[in-house]
């Protein structure tokens, strides 16, 4: 029995040793840049651009520890051009370390460059050893990107005098960022605005390459514009190149209406004993024809105003039309003036006026009036002869 307790505690004590010994660093030791080989790699190798244009390349070049590598471009076409750059500066090779120092090859194609698949060797050479890669570049007249100019709607609709509102967003698809100017035309004697809509009243906005910038387009019409379909168009302008839109507005035209007199004169007179006639004009000051104006009148209690012919229907724009109405006072109306409402209404369009009718008294009763007075006279006449001589 004793035996067999030092055996366990033996085991035991051996077990506890083991595991309070250190693990290898070897096991646990995580990667470490100094494990980096000698290479020379870039994110994005095949690259399309337009002739005329600039292909970049990042270049990443990594080595075990720093080392002074020399770079080179090699299989350029005729005409094309390589340049190395890196901390600002244009360079003829790097210190590669397991850091890569930042670095980029800038290649220039002709403008005369023929569409095709180009590819172009670089080199990094450390002395004792060197290593490589292939480029590829893309020449196509359609790599370049493009700029585009598109309005929220096509066209809209508006009386005349009203303002039509687009949204046009420019959008800038090319490699580079973009300055443009922004402008705006429109039919003679509208006023037509356009302006960056993150910054009113500019006249110039930057848009990012791949961003996108939203302008502000207003139109606004003269009050007395025909109806009808009208362009409105938005230009925008850099350096490198120049994007148009358009749009369209339709007038559907103004609706109003004027009632007055011949003579602009807002009295008349009229008979206590019988019917007149009031003559009035009717003009559409609008832009667009009116149809189905009804005339009518509201005057004092019991009095007659008709019209001979109480519809109209239809007014072109501009155009003016003589009306009468038959105005006939009640039987107790006494001479005075009175007050009449003329109104000329259709579902568009209304006007009213209002006219001062002097009532006068009836021819009857003037001569009833002269004949008293003679009467009057031939009996003081009368009176005199007769009594005078006493």
């Amino acid at each position: 029995m004793r035996r067999t307790r030092k055996l366990v505690t033996v085991v035991v004590t051996a077990m506890l040793l083991t595991a309070a010994l250190p693990v290898s660093a070897q096991e646990t030791e995580p990667e470490t840049p100094e494990r980096a080989v000698f290479a020379i790699s870039t994110p994005y190798p095949m690259v399309a651009v337009e002739a005329g244009d600039e292909a970049t390349f990042d270049l990443a070049v990594t080595a075990p520890e720093p080392t002074n590598v020399a770079l080179e471009a090699t299989g350029l076409p005729d005409g094309w051009t390589a340049t190395f750059r890196g901390g600002g500066f244009e360079i003829d090779g790097v210190t590669a370390a397991p850091t890569p120092p930042e670095a980029s090859l800038d290649i220039s194609v002709p403008p005369e460059a023929p569409e095709g698949v180009y590819d172009i060797g670089v080199t990094a050479d450390a002395g004792d050893r060197s290593v490589s890669m292939t480029l590829q570049v893309r020449v196509s007249a359609l790599a370049g990107g493009e700029v585009t100019l598109t309005p929220d709607f096509p066209g809209l609709r508006v009386p005349a005098a009203e303002t039509a509102s687009f949204s046009v967003e420019l959008r800038n698809d090319t490699p580079s960022d973009l300055e443009f100017e922004v402008t705006s035309a429109g039919p003679a004697g509208w006023d037509v605005t356009a302006e960056p809509a993150s910054e009113p009243q500019a006249t110039t906005v930057l848009v990012e390459s791949g961003g996108t910038e939203n302008i502000n387009v207003e139109a606004t019409s003269p009050p007395r514009t025909e109806a009808g379909q009208y362009t409105i168009t938005v230009q925008a302008s850099s350096a490198e190149t120049q994007v148009e839109a358009e749009m369209i507005v339709e007038i559907v035209g103004s609706y109003s209406l004027e009632l007055t007199t011949p003579d602009q004169r807002l009295s008349t007179e009229v008979s206590s004993d019988g019917s007149s006639e009031v003559q009035l004009v009717l003009t559409n000051t609008g832009t667009a024809p009116i149809q189905n104006i009804e005339l009518s009148a509201d005057g004092p209690t019991d009095w007659e105003i008709e019209f001979p012919e109480p519809v109209i229907g239809q007014l072109e724009a501009g155009q003016s039309v003589s009306a009468v109405a038959t105005v006939t006072p009640s039987d107790n109306a006494i001479a005075g003036d009175y007050i009449i409402t003329f109104s000329a209404s259709s579902e568009v369009a209304e006007s009213q006026v209002d006219i001062r009718t002097t009532v006068n008294p009836s021819a009857v009763w003037g001569f009833i009036g002269i004949a008293l007075i003679a009467l009057t006279l031939a009996g003081l006449a009368w009176v005199f002869r007769r009594f005078g001589r006493r």
